[in-house]
């Protein structure tokens, strides 16, 4: 890829001149066609999905974080299909572009698009570039499934259990965001935690493992702790309790609570984006579910149970408790 000219637009170079610099990033892309052929083994099905990101919405503003959003935006959109335990085989990305966006900007982006595709080996084969008000990604995303987990299909009795950790990415976004001033804090903590807002790291394949072994539901946290929790009970029309005590706090949330006012466990509660999998099974699937975490290198926390009724019970140290916000909305 040519390198940045200062102050240069995105528009200067026009829309093949945009294309020109993906080529550059990802010379692996047949671009000369507008489709592009992915080889689907008969026995599995197929899974679709699709995820838009738009700047200032989905991701800061700061051109400090546009490398980042790059990696952001794939790894949401690639969690989908682990969610519902398949296997990503490849991914589409259009662009929309407006007239102020700097070169600068859009190389980095789609640096951190190759950076994402690198490291969970789902290629990038094509997609489109347009022109509009405010910069936006849209991904594509396809996968192959044997055994698809959704979220209506928990049962009464199964455990709610969660994998990795959480509070990280809410705690980053807090100080990417600068609501947490940062001039008093440890500098590393800082870092770690954007990071973890910035740049996710999905347990890919960990989905379709799961399903394998008797996963009932499953959803990844994209929204927020609790308020995906209340999407399998809803979506199941079961009841589900939660306790916020069990919830596995990521170490640096721990300790950045330990400097400023916050309580780790209610920013852990809510933190999205954090595309960890929730998902219920039985208790008798619970071990074998935990050794294949720990086979991924990750741990799995029950943090519930499913029973008969209706929505999201969330207790405290045994005690039922209000949240006035569960995670994020859309709309």
């Amino acid at each position: 890829m040519t390198e940045v000219y200062e102050n240069t637009l995105a528009w200067d170079v026009g829309e093949f001149g945009l294309i020109d610099r993906i080529r550059g990033v990802f010379p692996e892309i047949d671009l000369s066609d507008d489709c592009a052929l992915i080889c689907v083994p008969k026995s599995k099905g197929l899974l679709l999905t699709i995820d838009a990101g738009l700047r200032g919405t989905h991701f800061p503003e700061d051109s400090r974080f546009i490398r980042d959003a790059g990696w952001r935006t794939m790894a949401g959109a690639v969690s989908d299909i682990n969610a519902s335990g398949g296997k990503p085989s490849a991914t589409l990305l259009a662009l929309q572009i407006p007239r102020d966006f700097l070169l600068s900007d859009f190389d980095d982006f789609i640096r951190g698009v190759s950076e994402f595709s690198d490291w969970s080996k789902v290629p990038l084969v094509g997609g489109n570039i347009t022109r509009g008000d405010r910069f936006s990604a849209t991904v594509s995303v396809i996968g192959e499934v044997e055994k698809r987990v959704g979220r209506d299909s928990a049962r009464i009795g199964d455990l709610v259990v969660l994998t990795g950790t959480v509070g990280g990415s809410e705690a980053g976004r807090l100080l990417a965001l600068e609501e947490i001033a940062t001039d008093s804090l440890d500098r590393n903590i800082c870092e770690r935690l954007i990071a973890r807002f910035m740049r996710p790291s999905p347990p890919l394949c960990l989905g379709e493992r799961l399903a394998k072994v008797g996963a009932s539901a499953m959803i990844d946290i994209s929204d927020g702790s609790l308020a995906d929790v209340a999407h399998i009970a809803e979506s199941s029309k079961l009841g589900i309790s939660v306790e916020i005590n069990s919830l596995p706090l990521h170490p640096d949330l721990a300790r950045l609570s330990e400097c400023v006012e916050i309580d780790p466990f209610e920013v852990a509660a809510i933190s999205g984006e954090e595309f960890e999998l929730v998902f219920t099974i039985s208790p008798e699937d619970l071990g074998t579910a935990r050794e294949i975490a720990e086979g991924f290198g990750t741990k799995i926390t029950v943090i519930g149970d499913v029973k008969d009724g209706d929505g999201l019970e969330i207790c405290r140290a045994g005690a039922p408790v209000r949240f006035d916000y569960l995670g994020w909305r859309h709309f």
